[in-house]
């Protein structure tokens, strides 16, 4: 299980002002959503940034606020797409002793012998959605593909996890397969398919008007 820290500051002014003043100074406007209450904080930008080079449900994080620490996932976040930034945050606030479901990512491993022979990698499922508790929760579904051959796949049944997490998707599911190269038929023009019908058949027109050679 990872976990990591961040500093957050509690805001009590909402709405766009406010927000894009807080953007604008280098902070992220996040959300505490508690079992009780929720809580309105923000976070450094560049800190995050540092901490987090990917973002994933499975890492813990503490916050620290003014009025006490929060351990949490990353629920949500919202991201401008021309800048990369990180706009806004949900954070999901987490207790020790209660059951949580979240997502872990999956990571393959290894190198497929069905690709070296012409084969498709093909990941289908990115990650897995688990039930445990917080201590419990893993770092990743790690997947080896070493053994893959075309028309080979790993399924969800196949993974091997600790008796206390329970996968939360169906047994069937395909992770990842080696699928077969896909061959493009490329089909002629109209065009040339009406000169080439129409040469046939003149052809079929001489070899009838053709008399048969003499014994």
């Amino acid at each position: 299980m990872e976990q990591k820290v961040l500093q957050g500051d509690l805001r009590t002014a909402i709405g766009k002002g406010p927000v894009g003043r807080l953007r604008r100074s280098g902070k992220i406007p996040a959300v505490i959503y508690g079992h009780e209450k929720s809580h309105s904080i923000s976070i450094d930008e560049r800190e995050f940034g540092q901490k987090f080079k990917t973002i994933s449900e499975n890492t813990i994080i503490t916050v620290k606020t003014p009025e006490g620490d929060h351990d949490v996932l990353v629920k949500d976040y919202q991201e401008d797409l021309l800048s990369g930034r990180i706009t806004h945050i949900d954070f999901y606030e987490i207790v020790s002793d209660r059951l949580l479901r979240t997502h872990v990512p999956v990571h393959l491993t290894g190198n497929a012998p069905g690709v070296r022979e012409g084969g498709v990698l093909e990941s289908l499922l990115h990650e897995i959605e688990v039930e445990c508790f917080p201590r419990d929760i893993p770092q990743s579904m790690v997947v080896d593909i070493s053994a893959l051959g075309i028309g080979d796949a790993v399924h969800v049944s196949d993974l091997a996890v600790a008796e206390e997490v329970r996968i939360l998707n169906a047994p069937d599911q395909v992770i990842v397969t080696v699928a077969h190269q896909r061959i493009e038929v490329v089909a002629a023009p109209a065009g040339e398919e009406a000169e080439e019908a129409e040469e046939a058949e003149a052809e079929a027109g001489a070899a009838a008007e053709t008399p048969a050679e003499e014994a």
